[in-house]
């Protein structure tokens, strides 16, 4: 029996023709969720305003939460990624891998040019960075686990370097006024931007991309060492905030340098931030991954599998719902940690209900349908 074209399944077909997994789609659904509530809340609260614990927490800059959601949404996209090039990486067919960069390339300069025209409406979209980490892809997704690992750790350090560099001389009364690029000018302005600059920035955030590329090779065994994975990266994470925690203690941490090494904060660039950023993300995928395993077949996973499938457009929407909402109808007002929550929970209850259904009904989302289209 055919399928009817009204009636696609939540666990079908990727553009390669093979099965779908469940966990990166679940994974996308809730790593969204997270981004728009932060995002909102850093659109509409004014950051240090208030000082409660949930308005610490939700700090789009400083707050526990602060990048967390979009670091696992780059992860997850370094495992869709190797997923995606399997089948060119280990074919050795020069054809197969040509046609793949071309593919790549395609869908890079796609979401790059897009998130760059988004920002004036959107300051620090992620789509913009998505561009950078898939152009790069081009000629990263042939080398070895070895070769990934370590470049991930060099664009770790780099950022590191970078930033307690200008830090130091802040310290002086000099400011670096060329890594402040608060409007792109010049090729230069591009250039900090993708690389240094941000929200985003491709040195350290390539890291998580690659730590993606990585997991998502050996995805086929990823339940046999999960746990220990798990665990890795829960005890390493717990290490490195315990060790800060005792300089803070010690008082050690008041020289800028020793500071700027050792900052978990978004936008220090160091280590301590990569390192813990990178350990929750993984704990993330490998949480979901165990909710999928136990519980797949249940509505709610299903719904978030849907809407995991239409994150683009999902993303899109958000952007806009928000434009017309707030600043072109005027229905939402106020800077109240409380109302941006609530915005973006009654955003997500119609995004997943209109998401699934279009799914269901439909298939791809408009905005994945243009992408495919002119991406591949």
């Amino acid at each position: 029996m055919t399928q009817r074209s009204f009636d696609h399944p939540a666990a079908g077909s990727t553009s390669t023709g093979t099965h779908r997994v469940v966990t990166l789609d679940v994974t996308r659904g809730l790593a969204l969720i997270g981004v728009v509530a932060m995002n909102y809340v850093g659109s509409m609260v004014i950051p240090g305003w208030h000082d409660g614990f949930w308005d610490r927490v939700f700090d789009p800059y400083t707050g526990a939460l602060s990048t967390r959601f979009a670091a696992t949404f780059v992860l997850v996209a370094g495992i869709g990624l190797s997923l995606l090039t399997a089948s060119a990486r280990t074919s050795g067919d020069p054809a197969a891998i040509g046609r793949m960069r071309w593919r790549l390339a395609r869908r890079g300069v796609l979401l790059y040019v897009v998130g760059f025209f988004l920002d004036f409406a959107w300051p620090g979209t992620i789509l913009f960075f998505y561009g950078a980490y898939f152009l790069i892809a081009v000629a990263l997704f042939r080398l070895s686990d070895r070769a990934l690992v370590a470049i991930g750790a060099g664009s770790a350090l780099v950022a590191t370097v970078v930033a307690t560099w200008a830090n130091w001389k802040a310290s002086r009364g000099e400011i670096v006024m060329w890594l402040g690029t608060y409007s792109v000018e010049s090729l230069q302005d591009l250039v900090v931007r993708t690389f240094l600059d941000y929200t985003h920035p491709v040195f350290p955030w390539l890291a998580f991309f690659c730590a993606g590329m990585v997991i998502g090779r050996h995805l086929d065994r990823w339940r046999e060492w999960r746990g220990r994975v798990f665990t890795l990266a829960l005890v390493i994470t717990a290490l490195v905030y315990a060790l800060v925690s005792i300089l803070d203690r010690l008082d050690h941490r008041r020289g800028v340098i020793v500071y700027s090494l050792t900052s978990a904060q978004p936008y220090s660039r160091s280590i301590v931030y990569t390192v813990t950023t990178l350990g929750i993300a993984i704990m993330a995928f490998a949480l979901v991954d165990w909710l999928v395993e136990k519980y797949t077949i249940t509505p709610a996973l299903e719904s978030l599998q849907r809407a995991g499938q239409l994150t683009l457009s999902l993303y899109l929407l958000h952007v806009l719902a928000y434009c017309a909402i707030r600043n072109w109808l005027g229905w939402i007002g106020g800077n109240e940690l409380s109302t941006a929550l609530l915005f973006a929970l009654g955003f997500w209850i119609v995004a997943i209900t209109v998401g699934s259904w279009w799914h269901h009904r439909i298939g791809r989302g408009p905005a994945e349908q243009i992408y495919r289209s002119f991406g591949g």
